[in-house]
């Protein structure tokens, strides 16, 4: 079973659901569930749905919705009414939930993985590529013109209340064909200002507990006790979003009795590795030793290293020790919440250096260790 790419939840295969298509010129309705997970209102038109029946095993007859409608059909999630990719069910998605305060780098992340995603999977022999006509345009416009082609910071993700249409829908990529099926990666951001607000109990974030995986991005010099032991080091930071911890918490709650994997990820490390450079303090030490895991960068090798993985989850556990962030560790290896998450620390930086304003560095873009998190959780399936 694979999922939908909207709610996250599984599509069982002993129940299908369809529409007649808007172009088919039948009746449009208020979907009263659709627009609660839309966040949105959204219509729809006559619907049918395929049980499967007692004893039989086989997939849906063909044609039976289109028949029974009279006219074109698209599949929907029976949950959420998302409409389906053409054979989505024959894949495999893998659903990733970004989560993380304000101007912690969420898509300026997002926009820097997919093009390093797209590397890795030419150096490996596949074509990434969209999955569909929305998430093309969607990338397009909101990721890669604002950084790549104008050269500029991306804008903070709208709230769910004021996103436009293309933000409201997922970002699906196709993997291409892995051991015989064809693979897919799922994106879903959710603004700073709702994951510091509080309010993920509804509809449109239920996908928070189905999700694969969720990438929990923090700036580590949001945190008070971290500006505090750097203050003297680094540059004068611009403070603005919530602070970490009660996003993380936020987090926690939305996942709820869910099992997604939690990717703790210190976002903007640039700041930190710049530290280097600083003479004579003992944290130009620290981040001057060749051989720790996260100053360099496997990630064009062949196949995840687990074993580096393990290494840099310590190491960046024992750096925010040593920052005094043990709130932060607390809140995922102890949460207030009933259930503890397999959970692993990385470190990230998508621009590899510390933007002039709202301008990229001269130096332009060096992303650093992007891809880990994904693969953390893709080559569990023997993917990436």
């Amino acid at each position: 079973m694979t999922k939908c790419p909207r709610c996250f939840a599984l599509l069982d295969p002993d129940h299908h659901l369809w529409t007649l298509a808007p172009t088919s010129g039948a009746p449009r309705y208020l979907d009263e569930v659709g627009s609660a997970f839309l966040g949105a209102k959204a219509d729809i038109g006559p619907m049918f749905r395929w049980d499967r029946p007692p004893g039989y095993n086989g997939p849906p007859p063909p044609n039976i919705a289109a028949q029974a409608l009279r006219g074109p059909v698209l599949e929907i999630c029976p949950v959420c009414h998302f409409t389906l990719p053409d054979r989505w069910r024959e894949g495999q998605a893998y659903c990733i939930a970004m989560a993380g305060a304000r101007a912690t780098g969420k898509s300026l992340y997002i926009a820097v993985l997919v093009r390093q995603l797209q590397l890795l999977c030419e150096h490996l022999g596949f074509a990434m590529a969209p999955a569909t006509r929305s998430t093309a345009v969607a990338y397009t416009t909101h990721y890669e013109t604002p950084l790549y082609v104008q050269r500029g910071l991306i804008p903070p993700t709208p709230t769910m209340m004021t996103q436009t249409s293309t933000q409201r829908e997922p970002l699906i990529f196709s993997l291409g064909t892995w051991h015989g099926v064809q693979r897919y990666l799922v994106l879903r951001d959710v603004a700073g200002e709702d994951m510091e607000s509080g309010n993920l109990h509804s509809a449109p974030f239920r996908f928070f507990s189905n999700a694969e995986a969720v990438f929990f991005m923090f700036d580590p010099l949001r945190v008070q006790s971290i500006r505090d032991q750097l203050q003297d080091l680094l540059p004068p930071q611009m403070v603005s979003g919530g602070d970490p911890r009660g996003v993380l918490n936020n987090v926690m709650m939305a996942i709820g009795s869910g099992e997604p994997r939690l990717a703790v990820i210190l976002s903007k490390f640039d700041a930190l590795r710049a530290l280097r450079d600083v003479d004579g303090s003992e944290w130009s030490m620290v981040m001057s030793n060749t051989g720790a895991a996260y100053l360099r960068d496997p990630s064009d090798s062949v196949l995840y290293d687990d074993n580096d993985g393990q290494l840099l989850h310590e190491e960046v556990r024992s750096l925010l020790t040593r920052l005094n962030a043990g709130s932060i560790i607390a809140g995922v290896e102890n949460p207030s919440t009933p259930r503890r998450l397999r959970h692993r620390f990385f470190v990230v930086s998508a621009l590899g250096q510390p933007p002039s304003g709202q301008r990229l560095h001269a130096r332009g873009i060096a992303p650093f260790r992007c891809v880990d998190p994904v693969r953390w959780v893709t080559s569990s399936f023997g993917v990436l």
